[in-house]
């Protein structure tokens, strides 16, 4: 098929061809205005111990120590994305584990320093879940030191969250709407002209 053949067939069905992109386009409007309104939170955790122990190995206790510190770090990664301690979490805070979009995602970025980020409803929320995971990590830190009470134990410090708008932009729902509607116009107006053809 020759170009001025395409363009003959957009010409024939134009009215169809803009209206079928203008639904889109006016859907996923309608779906901007329909998404509720969310937060991103983001909250660094540092791996930290509550006291030192003074060593004569201490060059070779310091690399362990990092070992250890960053062995512990994977298993604050792993607590964070237990059911167990997101219930103990937002049970304390009562709030609805439902409340929030997705999961709680947590990695660990170098031996010491782990990232959480969630999504939740409101700022206010974002920061209550915040200081409750701390305190319940924390408690379970605590759990696995409890028979051997040392005196150097981890200790997890979070930082102040950071609660940021976590909409998609009007943008973007409009990009994405008119790229859909131009995609399915473009093959229905090409359908339609074989089958009456």
């Amino acid at each position: 098929m020759e170009l001025k053949e395409f363009f003959a067939i957009f010409i024939t069905y134009k009215k169809m061809f803009w209206g079928i992109i203008l639904f889109f386009v006016i859907c996923g409007s309608i779906l901007y205005f329909l998404q509720g309104q969310t937060y991103k939170t983001s909250l660094t955790l540092n791996i930290t111990r509550d006291s030192t122990v003074e060593s004569g190995e201490y060059s070779y206790d310091s690399f362990y120590r990092l070992q250890a510190d960053e062995r512990f770090a994977d298993t604050v990664v792993r607590w964070i994305e237990s059911p167990h301690v997101m219930k103990l979490v937002f049970g304390d805070a009562k709030i609805n584990f439902f409340v929030i979009n997705k999961k709680v995602a947590a990695k660990r970025l170098s031996s010491q320093v782990v990232d959480v980020t969630f999504i939740t409803t409101t700022k206010k929320e974002g920061e209550i879940i915040s200081t409750k995971l701390v305190k319940s990590l924390n408690q379970e830190s605590q759990k696995l030191n409890a028979q051997q009470k040392q005196d150097n134990w981890f200790v997890i410090l979070g930082s102040d969250p950071v609660v940021s708008n976590n909409n998609k932009s009007f943008l973007l729902f409009f990009a994405v709407s008119a790229f859909l509607g131009f995609f399915v116009a473009f093959w229905t107006l090409m359908i339609r002209h074989y089958m009456t053809d």
